[in-house]
């Protein structure tokens, strides 16, 4: 990796930035303005649908920028190549339009930011403190963070970011329980930061970070994240996600809106069915072996929901399927992240559904299962 091999950790670069992007989520929920802003619901004169929407994704793009930000300037071959879910344009109360950037210094950030939330500087002030904070993540779960192979061609790479999955239960915070213990329906829990590395040539992931920022709570408004990761490269396959299987019945984790003829099929082979919020979430308890299967038969998840996850999971030995293709061909097909054809619409849509498993010798007996339903 050259000279600065520590500098060019790919892999510790996307984890420390994971950091700070739980840092930005949380700040968001823990001062007392920033959240009122968040959650306020104005009515009459004092609506602004417009404003209402954006500030509520606000924390979203900011996060997004910063981490284009932060890895972009370690591995510049990769700034063109780091896309997200958001879009960093913002209209304010006043009609002006503003893009989000990170500036080159705090006192730049901090004019970008006071714009978008038309004048209120200490909440600006708040929020570009924390994007122009150092960050060097460091957890003992995290395990060992390996180098990457010295050949990996960087320039060959592209990144799907996720900043705030989940955002839904990230805004309201409520949290319901499952009966299944660890599986959590709804709440900060369900929340995570997903950043994926895949090939741009072969349209395959290879690394993928996934952070939950909400994880441990400390004390009131205090939290500590958990961070996992994996690297599925062809001389390299490595991960912090042995877990130990649960002794229990298997257990498929779904959306509350999945197919009933879907669960009916699960049902049928012996599966209990839990059913939770956020499709990086859902993902996340097949890396730690909560569940064996997260099945979605429709369209509703994007790449940047699942670029990182696969990976992780290809590291472990399994991986993330198109459900239609899968079921109609009868065989497994994954999800690929090739560049879109200038033709198709929505392609950045998993248009099929999804399958992820964390044991790829197994996805056999669930097409030919679905191919009844």
């Amino acid at each position: 990796m050259g000279e600065n091999d520590t500098e060019r950790n790919l892999l510790r670069s996307l984890i420390n930035a994971s950091e700070k992007a739980a840092n930005i989520a949380r700040i968001c929920r823990s001062n007392e303005q920033l959240l009122s802003l968040l959650v306020q619901e104005k009515s009459g004169t004092e609506a602004n649908a417009r404003f209402e929407h954006d500030f509520k994704t606000l924390a979203d793009v900011l996060i997004q920028e910063t981490i284009k930000h932060d890895v972009g300037n370690l591995f510049p071959e990769l700034r063109e190549s780091i896309c997200g879910e958001e879009s960093p344009n913002f209209t304010n109360t006043l009609g002006e339009s503003v893009t989000i950037s990170v500036g080159d210094t705090l006192t730049n950030t901090i004019q970008c930011l006071s714009t978008v939330l038309n004048g209120n500087e200490e909440a600006a002030e708040a929020l570009a403190n924390e994007v122009h904070r150092d960050i060097s993540f460091e957890d003992e779960r995290l395990g060992d963070i390996p180098a990457l192979p010295n050949d990996l061609a960087y320039e060959e790479l592209g990144i799907w970011i996720d900043p705030i999955d989940a955002t839904a239960e990230y805004i309201s915070g409520d949290s319901m329980f499952t009966n299944f213990p660890g599986i959590t329906s709804t709440g900060l829990d369900c929340v995570t930061v997903l950043i994926g590395v895949y090939n741009r040539l072969t349209g395959i992931p290879i690394i993928g970070v996934i952070s939950q920022p909400f994880q441990q709570k400390i004390i009131d408004n205090e939290y500590r994240s958990l961070v996992f990761w994996g690297v599925a490269l062809p001389d390299l396959q490595v991960n912090n996600c042995k877990f130990d299987a649960r002794i229990r019945n298997p257990l498929g984790i779904f959306s509350s809106s999945e197919n009933p003829d879907v669960l009916q099929c699960f049902l049928n082979l012996g599966y209990e069915i839990a059913f939770s919020a956020g499709a990086g979430h859902k993902a996340l308890k097949v890396i730690t072996n909560e569940v064996e299967i997260y099945t979605l038969s429709k369209a509703g998840t994007f790449r940047w929901d699942t670029c990182a996850p696969q990976a992780i999971l290809r590291s472990i030995g399994g991986d993330i399927y198109n459900y239609s293709e899968s079921v109609k061909q009868q065989k497994p097909i994954a999800l690929n992240y090739s560049p879109a054809n200038d033709n198709e619409e929505n392609w950045k849509c998993n248009k099929g559904g999804l399958i992820a498993i964390r044991d790829s010798n197994n996805i056999e007996q669930f097409i030919v299962a679905l191919a009844n339903v």
